[in-house]
């Protein structure tokens, strides 16, 4: 390349107390929530670096991170089992969420909210030790439904497409399913990887899948069709975090080489690293875009070991 994509805008060091594993964007705005091993959500303002609000309930880590499609809600996992509602509309530090449901032992490892379509109940989808995916009421905090892979392993990767139609998951066998929300049925799996899949995330417009793994790669699958697109190497690490950006044409992965990469899709190649972080890479993630504010040159963050949050601003993506 003869010119770069991103550059490294800001590194906020001890952004946390321990291991940043999860960075979420708010759709629409420059703000970022990151969460990990210190128990803490943390709300950043991305232009000025500072951190603008903190929600703690308990003294347990957080396994997983999610903000709704609309902005409004913030959803964690954490090891106490719970999975927690933050209202983002409120405002200063809170120490109780919205909701907080008790999946009982380990059916929360990760978690998602699933898209509304038409008239139908909001959900939330989590994973579990036992190879399911289980289907919840984001208003009642009750149990519908299971989507079951029929292996029974533990699954570290849970996505839903942003259109609200598939959800895929993906763990200790390095199979990746994804499954039909409305039917429940399987509708296609893939069998590329050779080792854990840490990662899984769907492209803006639900059609493909990436998905990170500890045999250093990370992969493109089309989920329409159940076949594989690319496979992108040049880790020298576990990936354990990847996303598309939202023009479909590059993704970022972040690697325990405490390498975070950008690949061009079409090439099929990595075409900038970046080595802002010091120890493992956890977590990668591009700015998001709003049913009302369109983010066409999105930023990118990056979270890892070091407890430090990089943020990377675009030049030519």
């Amino acid at each position: 390349m003869s010119s770069a994509l991103y550059t490294a805008s800001a590194t906020i060091d001890n952004a946390h107390e321990d291991d940043i594993w999860h960075t979420c964007w708010v759709p629409g705005k420059h703000q970022l929530a990151s969460a990990g091993a210190d128990e803490v959500v943390k709300l950043w303002d991305a232009q000025s670096g500072e951190c603008t609000r903190t929600l703690k309930d308990d003294d347990f880590a957080i396994t997983s991170l999610d903000i709704n499609a609309q902005g409004t809600q913030l959803l964690t996992s954490s090891m106490d089992h719970k999975m927690r509602i933050w209202d983002l509309n409120s405002s200063g530090d809170q120490s109780s969420p919205a909701m907080a449901i008790d999946a009982q032992p380990i059916n929360a490892w990760k978690a998602r909210f699933v898209p509304q379509r038409g008239d139908g109940e909001p959900l939330l989808a989590s994973t579990t030790d036992r190879g399911t995916v289980k289907l919840w009421s984001a208003k009642r905090g009750k149990e519908v439904r299971e989507l079951n892979t029929s292996r029974p392993k533990f699954l570290y990767a849970l996505a839903v497409s942003p259109d609200g139609t598939k959800i895929a998951c993906a763990g200790v066998d390095s199979h990746i399913y994804v499954f039909d929300v409305e039917s429940g049925a399987l509708s296609c799996s893939f069998a590329g990887h050779s080792d854990v899949v840490r990662s899984v995330s769907f492209s803006a417009d639900s059609a493909l899948l990436v998905s990170a793994s500890d045999d250093k790669q990370v992969q493109v699958h089309d989920a329409r069709f159940g076949s594989p697109a690319a496979t992108l190497m040049g880790h020298f690490g576990w990936v354990v975090s990847a996303e598309m950006h939202a023009n479909g044409t590059y993704i970022a992965s972040a690697s325990f080489d405490a390498k975070v990469k950008i690949w061009d899709v079409a090439q099929r190649a990595c075409v900038e690293t970046h080595n802002q972080h010091a120890q493992a890479v956890w977590s990668v993630a591009w700015q998001r875009s709003s049913e009302e504010v369109d983010v066409p040159r999105p930023m990118l963050a990056s979270a890892g070991e070091d407890r430090s949050l990089s943020l990377y601003d675009p030049l030519l993506a």
